[in-house]
């Protein structure tokens, strides 16, 4: 499995995104929807967004309710590759959090 690198989309393009890891580790496994980024949400958990032009991640995330599957290699790949951009987050943040802290 080739893990792409995520990208970047005009603003108005269509997304799903999540608070579920599971749920993300599925999609970028299976090849569902392009993974474009984390983000901090709201309530400070982090969330995955993905390009969804189809408006599937809805349809996509039933299925993996229902039990979708997906091969083990892919999945444990998956997850290295989206705990490690999760963790890049939540540095950037702490960073800028300790930053903004000094400068108060």
């Amino acid at each position: 499995m080739t893990i792409p690198k995520s990208t970047s989309l005009p603003p108005d393009q269509p997304t799903f995104s999540t608070e579920r890891l599971p749920l993300a580790i599925y999609l970028h496994a299976s090849q569902r929807l392009l993974f474009l980024r984390c983000d901090v949400g709201d309530s400070g958990k982090i969330r995955f967004v993905f390009e969804d032009s189809s408006d599937s991640g809805p349809q996509y995330e039933l299925e993996f309710d229902r039990g979708a599957e997906v091969a083990a290699s892919d999945l444990f790949a998956s997850q290295k590759y989206l705990r490690r951009k999760m963790s890049e987050i939540l540095n950037k943040r702490r960073i800028e959090n300790t930053e903004y802290e000094r400068t108060k």
